[in-house]
């Protein structure tokens, strides 16, 4: 890895060559796992679901898991109009970096990520249509005071340059600086850590994973988010000062994080040609709902009916479908 290209992508890193190298055959292993079919596409929703709650969440959205599914499905949910858009926002910007990011001539470009954040925000309070912030737009989050609004447009542009040559750093190594970088540079005034989020997710599309979500690290870090925020807050320190801060610590905590995800992703599929037992352990292991056993088995035999599906979980039937 070059040294000042990292320090362009968001600062120094202090890494163990052989360290990266075992890491890059682990995680390549399996990320080309999860690239393949699951053949379970009630999972892919479940974790579709899990990711949409799971990001918003961090943000203080207060609808769990089987609410979002609902508003999802399109049914009736007793929720706040702003806490259902936010979900419903973040859905449509994850099937929109989805379908940017498969395709084979795909690019970085700052225009995509000013869509993805237009996406996120449509319709919300501080909505500005995904334009970087301008002249007189300080930001200050907790203790961390963001780059000046005049350095934003070059910041990002350097760091779009830097996706866009091509190098020999692992995909997941460059999913955490994507992630960590939108967070530092905080070009917008609102949804940086939702865009963030999404935009890191395309760096694995792009290495072929056909189903980021799958990985659920929005899931995690929801349900652990002041490790989260202590994460960032110890990389980026008191402003924006990439040179002097190194993203070591940074780069441990999402890659231990992602790795974990995926191989509890493995676990899970691993079991389901088992009995229950194994596979009720292996969710509960992964922290995922234990009463997707049921369902999983089931969808894993044959196909299953929306009603049938409905009665299995407790759900509406607009949620089961």
């Amino acid at each position: 890895m070059d040294a000042r290209e990292l320090i362009v992508a968001g600062g120094r890193i202090a890494r163990s060559p052989r360290k990266d190298e075992r890491l890059g055959r682990r995680v390549g292993g399996l990320l080309r796992f999860v690239a393949q079919p699951s053949g379970v596409e009630r999972e892919d929703a479940a974790a579709r679901n899990a990711s949409v709650s799971g990001s918003t969440g961090i943000e203080g959205n207060p609808l769990d898991v089987a609410q979002v599914e609902e508003v999802l499905a399109g049914a009736a949910v007793d929720a706040d109009a702003r806490h259902i858009r936010e979900v419903e926002n973040y859905n449509r910007a994850l099937n929109l970096a989805r379908d940017a990011a498969s395709r084979r001539d795909f690019e970085w470009t700052n225009e995509i990520v000013h869509q993805i954040n237009a996406a996120v925000m449509e319709g919300l309070p501080r909505d500005t249509h995904g334009a970087y912030r301008r002249p007189g737009e300080e930001v200050v989050v907790g203790i961390f005071t963001g780059p000046s609004p005049l350095l934003v447009p070059t910041l990002m542009q350097e760091f779009i340059d830097w996706l866009s040559r091509p190098n020999r750093t692992p995909p997941l190594v460059r999913s955490a600086l994507l992630h960590l970088n939108v967070i530092a540079i905080h070009p917008f005034n609102d949804g940086n850590g939702r865009t963030a989020r999404i935009v890191s997710a395309m760096e694995l599309i792009r290495d072929g994973v056909r189903s980021p979500e799958l990985i659920s690290i929005e899931a995690y870090l929801r349900r652990h988010r002041d490790e989260y925020i202590d994460a960032l807050r110890t990389t980026l320190g008191p402003s924006y000062d990439p040179d002097n801060h190194p993203v070591t610590e940074w780069l441990d905590h999402y890659t231990r994080i992602s790795v974990d995800r995926l191989e509890a992703r493995s676990r899970i599929l691993d079991a389901l040609p088992a009995d229950i037992g194994v596979l009720h352990a292996a969710l509960a292991d992964a922290g995922e709902p234990v009463e997707w056993a049921v369902t999983l088995l089931a969808a894993r035999v044959g196909r299953l009916r929306t009603a049938s599906l409905a009665d299995l979980t407790g759900r509406s039937a607009p949620a089961a479908r």
